[in-house]
């Protein structure tokens, strides 16, 4: 017979599954993919529910069951937002693996065994574990913030390993579930390149699962009265769903704004936003009475390359070209890649003409030095036109024509040094 009141969650985790398998065919991220086997493990731990409460002989080996997918996809999670980038074999196995005492403590727990000795064992090799795991892995956290969460670590298996000795077992459950989801949801919060709307959500939504634990546990034994519905207590799941699938989309919706406004093939600032950072450098120094320098580079005769060495080196060049530029800049200034082998550069507060001056030799000087595309030394010349703001112009329009002629007069002197 059925626990019939958990169907519906049944239902809901089971949707949720299916969407995050369609997310992850979509945008292939190894965090999704994290994602989606924790809330396999729900779905499990889900039916595990369905099935055991109403089946005495199943009982002991769903709740083990049941209890361990709750904890396992904590460590899922953890991982998601500990390193996202790495593959399968790059430790998550050995995140498993590492967990496997936490696992045993929870299975044993479920089948009434009652020596504490055994599950003091359990904690000291969970916490061994544990620390192996945070000392072996140091792509994650920086050194301190490492020996911090280390530190944390060590003070939860403490304390459960208190909890053991007072032969507070149930206790010492549910202070495992609380910590592991509190973790998660720091985890979640560093690993999020942004603190966005959706992150700020789900975070504090894995802070509210992780309450759960304590909270239910109190109020079952303090208020026993009081019926809160289970729906109430796996409110926070879907929040946290919800949340993961906001995020997700305002991560994907700012990739195609970024898209929108940058160059694919350099990553500079395309066109359309290299206008609007000039219109705003503009208004500046309109309202401060600055000046601002805008630089025009194209290189010359850079069709050569392409003609003799193919566009896949040309836009090598170019790449590596946009990267050697952007190092010769400041951080104030923008670079952008105006379409072609065309770049420009806005240079708010540039200084006097000969700071300027000395800025267009670096930058020819650096295009000079050439490159190693595949093996081979490729050098290109180019011309850069200077235009400043008043004096040569009050908008984008002018500054740019002022900029061009004067790129256009510096590649022909270039060509023909004695302007014949």
């Amino acid at each position: 017979m059925l626990n019939l009141s958990v169907f519906p969650d049944f239902l809901a985790i089971g949707g949720l599954v299916l969407v995050f398998a369609s997310l992850l065919r979509r945008t292939r991220q190894t965090r999704l993919r994290y994602w989606l086997v924790g809330w396999v493990m729900i779905l499990v731990h889900i039916v595990a529910q369905l099935v055991y409460l109403n089946v005495p002989v199943m009982e002991h080996a769903g709740e083990a069951l049941s209890l361990s997918m709750l904890l396992l996809t904590s460590v899922s999670f953890i991982w998601a937002g500990h390193d996202r980038r790495s593959g399968w074999v790059n430790g998550f196995a050995w995140s498993l693996l590492a967990a496997m005492p936490d696992v045993v403590f929870v299975v044993l727990l479920a089948w009434d065994v009652g020596d504490r000795a055994v599950f003091l064992s359990l904690t000291g090799l969970a916490a061994c574990t544990a620390m192996g795991l945070f000392h072996s892995d140091r792509r994650g956290a920086r050194p301190r913030e490492r020996r911090l969460l280390g530190s944390v670590v060590l003070l939860a298996y403490a304390v459960q390993a208190v909890l053991v000795a007072r032969d507070a077992l149930g206790a010492a459950l549910i202070w495992m579930l609380f910590w592991h989801y509190a973790l998660v949801a720091y985890f979640f919060w560093r690993g999020s390149d942004r603190t966005t709307l959706g992150v700020s959500f789900t975070t504090l939504s894995f802070v509210a699962w992780s309450l759960v634990f304590p909270v239910a546990a109190a109020l079952d034994r303090w208020l026993p009265g009081l019926g809160i519905q289970n729906e109430a207590w796996n409110l926070p799941k879907f929040m946290v769903a919800t949340g993961m699938i906001f995020t997700v989309l305002e991560e994907q919706l700012g990739e195609a704004k970024h898209a929108a406004m940058h160059d694919p093939l350099t990553g500079l600032p395309n066109r359309r936003l290299f206008a609007q950072r000039l219109d705003s450098a503009l208004e500046r120094s309109r309202r401060d009475r600055r000046r601002i320098a805008l630089l025009v580079i194209d290189m010359d005769d850079f069709k050569q390359v392409n003609d003799t060495r193919g566009h896949a080196t040309g836009d090598a060049v170019l790449a590596a070209a946009a990267t050697r530029l952007q190092s010769r800049l400041r951080v104030t200034d923008t670079l952008a890649r105006l379409g072609g082998d065309e770049f420009a550069a806005i240079l708010p507060e540039p200084g006097p003409d000969e700071a300027i001056a000395s800025q267009v030799d670096r930058l020819l000087s650096a295009l000079r030095a050439g490159f190693e595309i595949e093996g081979e030394r490729i050098v290109v010349q180019a011309s850069i036109g200077v235009a400043l703001y008043p004096a040569d112009g009050e908008d984008e329009a002018g500054l740019l024509a002022a900029a061009d002629r004067a790129m256009y007069a510096h590649k022909f002197t270039a060509r023909d040094p004695r302007g014949d």
